[in-house]
């Protein structure tokens, strides 16, 4: 028995999957839904002792594809207003390789950065105080070297408390 069709038939497959992925097109087939954003209460900042609120965004993506989306990395940039680039931005999995079949969503992805404000008085003034900026987190996604915007998204103006996951007033 020769292995030649055999070999035949597994490359077919192989280019078959790969004519496939590259015909997804991140920017049209992966959707960004169910946004909730705004400064997480990251606790007590040990060098001055304030609290410490940090940009926080959580998300799902939704494929709107008729095909399964595989491997997609996301970066998450912060940007305040006002200044000419990013103040921080986070890489994190978006699709990892198990894929995400047409028209399902991912589970929430949550995106917090490490800079934030720091915060003398009580958490709810961050926005009363001069020295606080508005923000932007604008989510890009990346696939077999390609890089493509896929939402800008207004930071809110509410705290997020971790013991509660949810917000408070």
């Amino acid at each position: 028995m020769s292995l030649r069709p055999l070999r035949l038939f597994v490359l077919g497959l192989l280019v078959a999957a790969a004519t496939s992925c590259n015909s997804v097109n991140l920017a049209t087939d992966l959707e960004v839904t169910d946004v909730q954003s705004g400064w997480f209460d990251a606790g007590i900042d040990k060098n001055t002792g304030w609290n410490h609120l940090v940009p926080s965004i959580t998300f799902r993506l939704k494929n709107k594809s008729t095909q399964s989306i595989v491997g997609v990395q996301l970066t998450v940039s912060i940007w305040l207003d006002g200044d000419d680039g990013e103040k921080e931005s986070k890489v994190v999995r978006g699709i990892g390789g198990e894929g995400l079949a047409a028209g399902a969503q991912t589970e929430p992805i949550v995106v917090r950065t490490g800079w934030g404000y720091n915060l003398e008085g009580p958490r709810a003034t961050l926005f009363e105080n001069s020295g606080f900026r508005d923000g932007t987190a604008k989510i890009f996604g990346q696939r077999a070297g390609r890089i493509v915007p896929l939402g800008e998204f207004k930071l809110e103006r509410k705290v997020i408390y971790a013991s509660q996951g949810t917000n408070r007033p």
